[in-house]
């Protein structure tokens, strides 16, 4: 059964030899970073801190950096079939004809299982705050002459002020303060859609 979620995830990498805990106090400000990269350039371990200073989350890092750590994350050896899949799904043309449709059906039920959806309750819903605020996290500073401290891999959701679509992608993320970050990304359609749509409308879009 493929790995729900980041406690199974750290379990297993445990159980395999995976993994180390420090339960030293360490530093978000630029500490973990050093030693992660020390354990990185070393093809060490992924390493979970469990005591943070200033904060109650712990921080797991290099979970990614091995193609065995990987395996185990997507609970698969063959990294291709993930490639096959997406190109598949992409390359899909709506069958005309009801018969033709029919035919589709299976392929179809697997693109629509990947969509996201709307839970009512969850490990996400365990701690909820009125007043959220980017100091509540663990986030790193990584190098002395960093502005401030970014989040290297954030998932920003994004709803178009037109259209209403919604889109996630990847950005990195620079901290500005307790309640605003600002993002760094290509040039990318979803980007160009937006800048275009606000110069239009002169609106604001809503960025999560």
């Amino acid at each position: 059964m493929p790995i729900q979620d980041t406690q199974e995830f750290i379990a297993e990498l445990e159980k395999q030899g995976e993994l180390k805990r420090v339960k030293t106090e360490v530093d978000t400000d630029l500490e973990i970073a050093e030693i992660l990269r020390r354990e990185m350039y070393s093809n060490g371990s992924a390493i979970l801190f469990e005591n943070v200073k200033g904060h109650s989350i712990p921080v797991l890092g290099n979970a990614f950096g091995s193609m065995k750590r990987l395996e185990i994350g997507l609970g698969m050896t063959d990294f291709t079939e993930i490639g096959q899949r997406i190109t598949d799904m992409t390359k899909m043309d709506m069958p005309s004809g009801l018969l033709n449709k029919i035919k589709k059906l299976p392929e179809l039920s697997k693109m629509t299982a990947s969509f996201p959806k709307l839970e009512s309750k969850g490990l996400v819903t365990e701690v909820t705050s009125t007043d959220a605020s980017f100091d509540d996290l663990p986030i790193i500073k990584s190098w002395p002459d960093d502005a401030e401290r970014f989040i290297t891999l954030g998932l920003v959701a994004t709803k178009h002020p037109e259209t209403g679509v919604r889109n996630l992608g990847v950005f990195r993320m620079q901290i500005i303060d307790k309640t605003h970050a600002s993002c760094i990304g290509k040039n990318t359609r979803e980007v160009q859609i937006i800048q275009t749509s606000q110069k239009i409308k002169e609106k604001k879009y809503q960025l999560q």
